[in-house]
């Protein structure tokens, strides 16, 4: 005879599919039915003190991964979950490198992660902070109707397994930081993603990760697209934190990295096109046109960061005049990289460069500011919606971001003119239906996330359109921070 347990007392996966948690009073180890259905352990078993390993659902751990992935503490029922039984654990990973890997960030060769998964070789650290990502993306009835709770336990196990690793830096703890600085930078936790940024790159220099002399070329190009990877991540963190950039410690634009199909079969050859190479090329500019945002909003005019405008304006145009014919923004350039499986890496570099540009161009649309370049805010702004539309290809948090800033853009047309006025309403709709997309997955897009902004700024607009592209502290803020919540009300 099963017994209904009183809601307080069920178990998590229970109160995660808002299921009645029945066990049989008979049963020694007290799982609930749904979870000896499903073949996973049930939170009602555990025990305070027990050691419980965090790894594959057969438990066997290879002698490779067994330091680092066993937790002596007892989680509880909200902190953990154990990693997913194959094969649906490999379907999270190829989710994860069809949606997330190369595109806001790089750590990994594919094959080679594979062939270490295959073995029980990653960490589980490190396996755990890549399906918080790709968990939420999964359709499979593991999750119920929700992935999303499962995603934030996987990154709190995670999270709590790193922290063993703080005092070691490894390639696998700064490429575990920088994934669950994705996870929090999507939760919208913008301290723990900076911290979580902050230990990577302390990890990442303990480790000179862009000194690769001597090492083979799996090795050498694995930990520069890292620390590549933590270079970017790190300039995005410090935005969100409203402070400007640090100058990195080797300048990524000279780290000579293989071009991408070279980098996926191992092979030496002169670079010809690669993207993650020119993207390297931005970094820097990038950052400076963020100090000139933080400049702004301390109270400088624009007239005296104007020749730095211009200056960085026509550094951006040297670097789309020197882009191999390959890589400039083409429908064929697109199908040639989305058929050797790089699509997603060619438009997260072209949305981010016009990005720059329209982050660039804003102080222009503020009324009391001389306006000739707001049209090039406006023009890069209408290509950001292009790119995005381009068959839902860039899916993680940031591009909410990103869009949100188009659409304000969009708004201004709309509301004083200026420019296409049919093209902007056209592109602020699929800017809107992406961000709808977008808020299954990530809480920092719904909730009090961008959508939330967006309104704020579309309800300030309609009070005074003249104000509302003023760059005061609100502005600014929202310009830079893509992980951070805002005060709704401006």
């Amino acid at each position: 005879m099963s017994e209904k347990r009183a809601r307080s007392s069920a178990c998590r996966n229970c109160r995660i599919r808002k299921r009645r948690c029945l066990t049989n009073p008979s049963d020694a180890d007290r799982s609930c039915q749904l979870c000896k259905q499903q073949f996973i352990p049930c939170s009602l078993t555990r025990r305070i003190g027990q050691t419980r390993p965090i790894a594959c659902a057969d438990d066997q751990l290879s002698p490779a991964t067994t330091s680092c992935a066993t937790a002596s503490y007892v989680p509880s029922d909200d902190q953990v979950l154990p990693i997913p039984p194959q094969p649906f654990l490999g379907e999270l990973v190829d989710l994860y490198f069809r949606f997330i890997h190369d595109g806001p960030h790089t750590l990994f060769h594919k094959l080679t992660f594979l062939s270490r998964l295959a073995q029980n070789l990653v960490p589980s650290f490190l396996l755990l902070a890549m399906i918080s990502l790709s968990s939420r993306f999964s359709t499979n009835e593991y999750f119920g109707d929700d992935p999303r709770p499962y995603a934030l336990a996987f990154a709190t196990a995670a999270i709590e397994l790193l922290q063993k690793e703080m005092m070691q830096p490894s390639l696998e703890s700064v490429q575990g930081y920088i994934l669950i600085s994705q996870h929090l930078g999507g939760e919208g936790d913008v301290r723990a993603k900076h911290i979580c940024t902050g230990l990577a790159r302390l990890h990442c220099q303990s480790l000179r990760l862009w000194d690769t002399s001597g090492m083979t070329l799996l090795e050498q190009e694995t930990r520069r697209h890292t620390y590549l990877s933590v270079v970017i991540t790190g300039n995005w963190s410090t935005a969100d934190m409203s402070i400007a950039p640090v100058i990195s410690e080797y300048p990524p634009e000279n780290l000579g990295l293989l071009d991408e199909e070279d980098f996926l079969a191992l092979r030496k050859r002169l670079p010809q096109h690669g993207i993650w190479t020119q993207m390297a090329k931005t970094i820097n500019i990038f950052r400076e046109i963020l100090d000139i945002i933080i400049i702004l909003s301390s109270g400088e005019t624009l007239a005296s960061q104007i020749h730095k405008v211009g200056l960085l304006a026509n550094r951006l145009d040297q670097w789309e005049r020197d882009l191999p014919a390959r890589l400039k923004y083409s429908l064929e350039n697109l199908t040639f990289f989305q058929e050797i499986g790089f699509g997603k890496t060619f438009l997260a570099m072209h949305i981010g460069y016009h990005h720059y540009r329209q982050l660039l161009y804003f102080p222009f649309l503020d009324p009391r500011n001389d306006n000739r370049l707001a049209s090039e805010c406006k023009k890069h702004a209408m290509v950001v919606s292009e790119i995005a539309s381009q068959g839902g290809e860039l899916v993680y948090y940031i591009i909410g971001h990103i869009l949100v800033v188009s659409s304000s853009i969009h708004l201004h047309t709309l509301l004083l003119g200026g420019g296409d006025v049919d093209r902007a309403r056209q592109h602020l709709l699929s800017n809107f239906d992406m961000l709808m997309k977008l808020k299954r997955h990530w809480p920092v897009i719904d909730a009090a996330g961008s959508l939330v902004i967006l309104r704020s700024f579309q309800n300030h607009c309609r009070v005074s359109s003249l104000d509302s592209f003023v760059l005061d502290d609100w502005m600014w803020k929202f310009l830079m921070a893509q992980s951070a919540v805002l005060d709704g009300n401006r």
